[in-house]
């Protein structure tokens, strides 16, 4: 039986898990084969790589990223507060409040370091 991209997925996310850095190599390799487009897998195989110091590998991968026109998407969190949802994505500074919120972030910041003495 001919394994689809969800075993190789799920096998490449075991390489993540356990630092195993060269099985990783061999089964993102396939997987990039199957699923060219899959940004997930990209990301996985680049951690790997970052999570065991192997930085020439996170570079190969972000050019094999750039050369296929892929992009990672902007993280995103939201909060709310009064039943007013507020929504924040990575690298946006288009927020009305945003110098209150960084203001307050950052005060959050040196509190919880302070306190647990970072």
């Amino acid at each position: 039986i001919e394994a689809n991209a969800n075993v190789w997925g799920t096998l490449l996310g075991a390489c993540r898990t356990h630092h195993e850095v060269e099985m990783g190599r061999a089964v993102a390799d396939r997987l990039f084969e199957i699923e060219t487009s899959d940004i997930g897998n990209y990301v996985v195989m680049s951690n790997l790589y970052a999570a065991n110091a192997r930085w020439d590998g996170v570079l190969e991968i972000r050019r094999l990223m750039r050369t296929r026109n892929l992009k990672k998407p902007a993280g995103c969190s939201w909060i709310e507060v009064e039943r007013k949802k507020d929504v924040f994505i990575a690298g946006d500074s288009s927020h009305p409040q945003r110098s209150i919120i960084y203001n307050t972030l950052k005060t959050l910041d040196q509190q919880i370091k302070e306190r647990c003495q970072f």
